[in-house]
């Protein structure tokens, strides 16, 4: 866990959504009731709980990084921080547009700690030598892997369980009459 080994833009990344997770829990939108109550709401609100959870998950991803734990994804670790930076982004706008009245300062300033965070996401990608081509390379070959992989299951020459034979129509008693070894009644 050497944070000197960090890029840039992995530093920025943490530091961003730690900063924007502490951000998301002062009032967003408030309004004052003739100055004697206010009321308010933070971004854990409507569109912002969506926020709020990938700010999360872009942290616990950053510190899986830190810890040097191997996971095995279609795209590269870079790629993954961009793709949830990128998330955070979106959604942060959505909430930032959806709640346009009442604004207060932690709301601008969420919205500016979205924008550095997918920068940094964005830095990051291209401390590792990645770009957005190779992206779209990775992305291509995951998804026909994964379409190779499925038509692999689809076709293959397992036999096929047989159908269940049609249910008998003697009813519940004649199955008991069965079961003992008896004729079951005549319905006649």
């Amino acid at each position: 866990m050497d944070i000197s080994k960090l890029s840039h833009g992995a530093k920025l990344v943490i530091g961003g959504t730690v900063a924007f997770l502490i951000v998301s829990i002062f009032n967003w939108q408030e309004v004052e009731f003739a100055g004697i109550a206010s009321a308010g709401r933070s971004m854990w609100h409507g569109w912002g709980v969506l926020a709020g959870l990938l700010a999360i998950a872009l942290l616990v991803w950053e510190a899986i990084r830190l810890a040097n734990i191997d996971l095995t994804l279609p795209v590269t670790p870079a790629m993954t921080s961009l793709f949830l930076a990128i998330l955070l982004g979106l959604f942060t706008v959505i909430k930032f547009l959806a709640d346009n009245e009442f604004r207060t300062f932690w709301a601008w300033l969420g919205l500016i700690l979205a924008i550095l965070i997918v920068v940094g996401a964005f830095l990051n990608m291209q401390a590792a030598g990645e770009s957005f081509q190779s992206v779209r390379s990775q992305v291509t070959s995951a998804a026909s892997g994964a379409a190779t992989a499925a038509r692999g299951a689809v076709d293959r020459d397992e036999p096929r369980p047989e159908a269940p034979s049609a249910p008998s129509t003697t009813g519940a008693a004649g199955v008991a009459d069965e079961a003992a070894g008896e004729e079951p009644p005549n319905p006649a």
